[in-house]
């Protein structure tokens, strides 16, 4: 196998339109879900839809998250990161302005897996962009790009509220269109300058051959990282789809579940300042997971006692609690050596992660509509944090994917 180089030196105009792309694209990574979660009621009001198809639309995110995945590193290597990039972008702007106008709940969630399947690919491809037009700078740009996607997962229930008010629920959904066609356009320069540009610019990452993906499939760095980030997309998800129901039964009403969604999501700005330096710093930061996963099980027990009196607290518990998940981006970082090996970390773990994390909202709304009560959720949710606890032990332990694989050859 042969390592892919290293991007060119870039001039400060690239650069900063880089940069610009990194940090707009992590913008609108999560607009498309914590957009729509406070709305849901009242769009399902208009097409006719309750609960279930809440949790089915829970599931087409993450399930098209877990399959594109898995499928953008071949893209990438087919086309080119910059210009699959490009791509993914172009797909979920179409995805946004369709789902705004759909008029029954079939075409709804039909525009919401072609946006989502876009965004599936952004996931992946971000890291390995990061790693190779940044190299230099990894804890500064993974911050960058953690502390972004967290802002627009913060400002968009809020947005999105707002918007559905005064002009109604499809331009509040049509609006994210917008920076997504720009995050494309952004892309578009350098995927386009690369058709004459020296080799490795926009250059696809080398294929990983058969025996070599093999042992890195069997190393505890992808089988650590493949859980922790399965259990952190598994209740980060269940939490961005649910959390709104929680606060209108608890009383709160509509602008309340969107308050709560944003208050949710500005923890995980500050935790994307401190995590992915913190993580990059550490020889084990096994310590962080232990810690999420407490404050997860905090959260989760003190909804059970009175989702009226605690929302406020059992919200920033679980915001934080869901910590890991910059610390997983930082990880694929810190265990791999070679963009080949950031690529296969950053889609086997995304890829499964996110397909694991399927069952999370969809099995909720089934609970709920058996049973009527949140109790069993909670209880299933803490115990889910075992196996949180057991993929941080594997994935922190010191090492790479490349040298397990060597290891094992």
């Amino acid at each position: 196998m042969t390592s892919t180089p290293l991007a060119p030196p870039a001039s400060t105009l690239r650069v900063g339109l880089l940069v610009g792309a990194v940090a707009l694209t992590a913008f609108n990574l999560r607009t498309g879900v914590t957009g729509f979660s406070p709305l849901a009621d009242r769009i399902g009001d208009d097409l006719g839809f309750g609960a279930p198809v809440i949790g089915a639309i829970g599931t087409v995110v993450t399930a098209c998250f877990a399959i594109f995945g898995l499928v953008s590193p071949s893209v990438a290597r087919w086309i080119g990161l910059e210009r699959a990039m490009v791509l993914a972008l172009v797909v979920s702007t179409l995805g946004t302005l369709l789902r705004s106008i759909s008029s029954s709940t079939e075409l709804l969630i039909g525009s919401s897996v072609l946006l989502f399947a876009g965004i599936g690919m952004a996931n992946v491809l971000t890291i390995p962009l990061i790693k190779r037009w940044f190299p230099a700078r990894l804890g500064t740009l993974s911050s960058v790009y953690a502390v972004l996607l967290q802002v627009g997962q913060v400002v968009a229930p809020i947005v999105s509220v707002a918007v559905a008010e005064s002009l109604g629920w499809r331009w509040a959904l049509a609006i994210w269109a917008f920076p997504l066609a720009i995050a494309a356009a952004m892309w578009a320069v350098p995927a386009l300058a690369g058709r004459g540009a020296p080799a490795g610019s926009t250059a696809a990452p080398q294929r990983l051959d058969a025996a070599t993906r093999r042992r890195y499939w069997r190393t505890p760095t992808v089988r650590g990282l493949i859980l922790l980030f399965s259990m952190t997309a598994l209740h980060t998800y269940t939490i961005v789809t649910w959390l709104p129901n929680i606060a209108i039964d608890a009383g709160l009403g509509e602008g309340g579940g969107g308050a709560l969604l944003a208050f949710f999501s500005v923890f995980g700005i500050a935790a994307g300042f401190v995590v992915p330096g913190l993580t990059l710093r550490m020889r084990n930061p096994i310590g962080v997971v232990v810690g999420c996963a407490a404050l997860l099980g905090v959260g989760y027990i003190l909804l059970a006692i009175d989702p009226t009196t605690f929302a406020w607290t059992a919200t920033a518990a679980l915001g934080l609690g869901v910590s890991t998940f910059p610390l997983c981006l930082a990880l694929v970082h810190r265990r791999s050596t070679t963009p080949e090996g950031g690529t296969f970390l950053s889609g086997a773990m995304q890829g499964i992660g996110y397909g694991v994390a399927c069952i999370g909202p969809l099995c909720v709304g089934w609970v709920l509509t058996a049973t009527g009560s949140w109790l069993p959720v909670y209880v299933w949710l803490v115990a889910t944090l075992a196996v949180t606890v057991y993929g941080g032990v594997l994935a922190c332990r010191p090492g790479s994917v490349e040298a397990d694989a060597a290891e094992r050859a």
